[in-house]
């Protein structure tokens, strides 16, 4: 019985604390995007930099939780929905060849400069590409917000911008995949990273 009320205690107080949180950060995030529109800033540029202020980064005031992140996912999903809508995938067909171009750049970039200054500061050979790969990964949703408040999101460059960081995120899932199985295996089994590719590239034709 004891248990059961200060069970029901701390899930209370979770969620008052939760609440606080979320109607802190809506007002927060909400002032920082009016700040950032009379600058004609993109509006998450703010949010991001209240997070970081705000998180435990700088003040520690905000902090993570169980809920925090529920919401957080739903609202990423939010978002990438309502990218989807309005994206024409005419347009996302017609310019897919620069798209995919953006994206191999993007990718490759990345893993030669990072693993290079990797290796540079002493890293073995598959650390260092391991880091490389991470640091290739783009982050959709932050191009779709800004994309979406430009008006930009079906125009020929937004196409673009979409379009190769769709790819650039698919390519870094697969190369990270191959990636955390080098590192853990410290080898390269050829039949194991075929069967790896074969997998994520029909679980990608499925969806």
């Amino acid at each position: 019985m004891h248990k059961a009320l200060s069970y029901r205690e701390e899930d209370g107080e979770n969620m008052a604390t939760f609440i606080v949180s979320l109607c802190a950060m809506l007002a927060l995030t909400t002032c920082s995007g009016l700040v950032c529109r009379k600058l004609q800033l993109p509006e998450v540029i703010g949010q991001i930099l209240v997070g970081i202020v705000c998180g435990p980064a700088l003040l520690n005031v905000l902090h993570s939780s169980d809920y925090i992140s529920l919401f957080s996912d739903l609202g990423i999903i939010i978002l990438m929905f309502l990218g989807g809508v309005g994206c024409d995938l005419q347009l996302l067909k017609k310019y897919s060849k620069a798209a995919i171009i953006i994206a191999c750049m993007g990718v490759v970039f990345p893993v030669v400069v990072m693993g290079g200054v990797s290796l540079a500061f002493g890293f073995e050979p598959i650390p260092a590409a391991f880091i490389g790969v991470v640091f290739s990964a783009t982050s959709v949703s932050i191009s779709v917000a800004v994309l979406k408040e430009a008006g930009l999101l079906d125009s020929k460059e937004g196409v673009s911008i979409l379009g190769a960081a769709v790819a650039d995120d698919v390519i870094g899932v697969i190369l990270l995949s191959v990636m955390c199985t080098l590192v853990n295996t410290g080898s390269v089994n050829v039949a194991d990273l075929g069967l790896i590719i074969l997998k994520q590239a029909a679980f990608f034709v499925g969806a």
